[in-house]
C-alpha cells in the first residue's frame, strides 16, 4: 500500500474503516508499512474484522448500527478487538 492509502482522513464510512484497518494490518505483515511492535498488527486486524461485522453485534442487542459512531462506538471498537484477537 501507498502511504496514500493510509490517509486515515480519507475514511468516510463504517465499511472504508474496516477495510482501511485490515489492508494496514496486511501492510505490516509484508514489511510494507514497518510497526514498531508487530503483534499490534494482530489487534488492529481484529478491530477491522469487527467493525466490519458490527451490525451483527447491535442488531444482537436489538439496536441500528450507528450510520455516524460516536465517542462511545470507538471505544467499543478498541474493547471488540481484545475478544476478536
Amino acid at each position: 500500500m501507498s502511504g496514500q492509502e493510509f490517509d486515515a482522513f480519507s475514511v468516510t464510512s463504517r465499511e472504508e474503516l474496516a477495510q482501511y484497518l485490515l489492508d494496514l494490518a496486511r501492510s505490516v505483515e509484508s514489511g510494507e508499512h514497518p510497526m514498531e511492535n508487530g503483534t499490534s498488527v494482530d489487534y488492529v486486524r481484529a478491530a477491522g474484522y469487527w467493525v466490519h461485522d458490527m451490525s451483527g453485534f447491535f442488531a444482537n442487542q436489538g439496536e441500528e448500527t450507528p450510520k455516524n459512531p460516536d465517542w462511545k462506538t470507538i471505544a467499543m471498537i478498541f474493547a471488540a478487538a481484545f475478544v476478536y484477537e
